[in-house]
């Protein structure tokens, strides 16, 4: 029992900003100021998303260190999980704080099961992305197969991407370049998956917002934010490609068998499914079957393996992330009043172009410390608040400036994105490394500069 207290003791310490940051929040709720409430909220979810700091921001490229032999504290932390366990944690917090003093909690159950859905089949498919990996390398070298790859992302989701692709280059660059190609799939990867709403988190939490409120379709999407993601990851591919050996002859031999690429397929129906029939209750059944398949099958390959992280998060990372995404908009509905109140502050008699590049940067350096979907969900409300003021169609940019600053955003530091986790270990990178080697590649955001620009030129 005093082993227990102590692990706890040494865990709250280790995120004391966190902690109390939430307790001025619950302090705040309770004297109905709304904005301080938000504001408080804000920053404990983005303090304990990082982790309990030293775990994350320090020792993110080697997994669970002291806590990993604790009685209780292994049973959360999980290093490409914890960040995310703690965000659920704030969820509840927000929700009771909500519930107490009466209001409705909305939960986002149908971006919820989508994730479900699309993570749990990529799970089970991602191994058979590496026939499709073979043949476009075939075609276009290793350039081909990071930009293909990434935007592939779209459709996978971002975590499977990182496997995939990191799988496949991970012998193919010297020591000294593993940190820039490790960061480069991250910027790559972070922007690929901008094309479809229900494959990126950052998208899929504001999409409801996006389609009932600034009238977004998929094509919307595609347009004013998917050509600013092709730009990036054209551009990003470029600054690390070089270091990349192209395959041999031997590493390219072997045809694409249908038997090899067959599983794709239900990857691929089910995307269709979602986009469909997306408010269907089926679908949610068919999501949580699929989940449960995924769930089943990873418990069967690693039976016995002492590879506990990775087998804890095959089994246990889509249900992690979708709800998540649940908790994240509960946060964001507490964090609501103080955005509308900092949003204040930004001159709404600015030209639309500076208000939509001050929201993608604000977007994007929260993205590198928090969740790039809570640094989305947060900073949208901001972006719907505009649209009296601005109209419309000059707000669109600006949620357009806020969806891609979140997706940007999040290669920066190893928390900054889930993907980043699994890049860092496969690629052997440390926290100083990527942020060394990330800072250079920032030139890039020149792409979505040029994109809003193009967008705001043609309006």
């Amino acid at each position: 029992m005093k082993e227990n207290l102590n692990g706890l003791s040494q865990a709250l310490r280790d995120c004391w900003v966190s902690s109390l940051a939430l307790i001025a929040a619950v302090v705040a709720f309770i004297h109905h100021d709304a904005a301080m409430a938000g504001c408080f909220l804000t920053i404990g979810a983005i303090g304990a998303m990082n982790g309990l700091m030293k775990t994350e921001l320090a020792l993110a490229h080697k997994g669970p260190t002291w806590w990993k032999e604790h009685a209780v504290l292994r049973v959360f932390h999980h290093i490409t999980n914890e960040g995310e366990l703690a965000g659920i944690a704030v969820g509840l917090l927000a929700g009771g704080m909500l519930i107490s003093q009466g209001h409705h909690v909305h939960l986002a159950l149908s971006e919820g099961f989508t994730l479900l859905g699309i993570m749990s089949m990529a799970n089970l498919v991602v191994r058979n992305m590496t026939p499709v990996m073979r043949l476009l390398e075939r075609v276009g070298g290793p350039r081909l197969v990071i930009v293909g790859g990434s935007l592939l992302s779209s459709f996978t989701g971002e975590p499977a991407a990182a496997v995939f692709l990191g799988d496949y280059f991970k012998k193919r660059c010297k020591v000294e370049d593993r940190a820039r190609v490790a960061t480069g799939l991250a910027l790559t990867i972070g922007s690929g998956g901008g094309l479809m709403y229900f494959a990126a988190p950052p998208i899929l939490i504001v999409w409801g917002v996006l389609n009932a409120t600034f009238g977004w379709s998929l094509w919307d999407l595609i347009t004013l934010v998917g050509g600013g993601c092709v730009a990036h990851v054209l551009i990003g591919t470029s600054r690390f490609v070089k270091y990349i050996r192209p395959a041999t002859k031997v590493e390219l031999n072997g045809p694409v068998t249908f038997k090899e690429v067959a599983p794709l397929m239900g990857l691929g129906l089910l995307v269709v499914a979602h986009l469909l029939f997306a408010q269907s209750h089926v679908l949610w059944v068919i999501d949580a079957g699929v989940a449960g398949v995924s769930w089943r099958m990873a418990q069967v390959r690693f039976a016995g393996s002492a590879d506990h992280e990775a087998a804890f998060t095959a089994k246990w990372q889509p249900l992690i992330l979708a709800s998540l995404l649940l908790a994240l908009e509960v946060i964001g509905e507490v964090a609501d009043p103080f955005i509308g109140w900092l949003g204040g502050f930004i001159p709404t008699d600015w030209p639309v172009l500076g208000i939509a590049v001050v929201t993608f940067f604000v977007t994007a350096v929260t993205s590198h410390f928090a969740d790039n979907a809570l640094a989305s969900r947060v900073f949208m409300t901001f972006a719907a608040s505009l649209i009296p003021v601005i109209g419309l169609e000059s707000a669109n940019l600006v949620a357009a400036s806020v969806v891609m600053g979140a997706l940007f955003g999040g290669f920066v530091t190893i928390p900054g994105n889930l993907p980043n986790f699994y890049l860092a270990r496969v690629f052997n990178t440390t926290s100083g490394e990527w942020i060394r080697r990330a800072f250079p590649m920032y030139v890039t955001v020149l792409a979505y500069l040029g994109w809003l620009t193009f967008r705001w030129a043609v309006m």
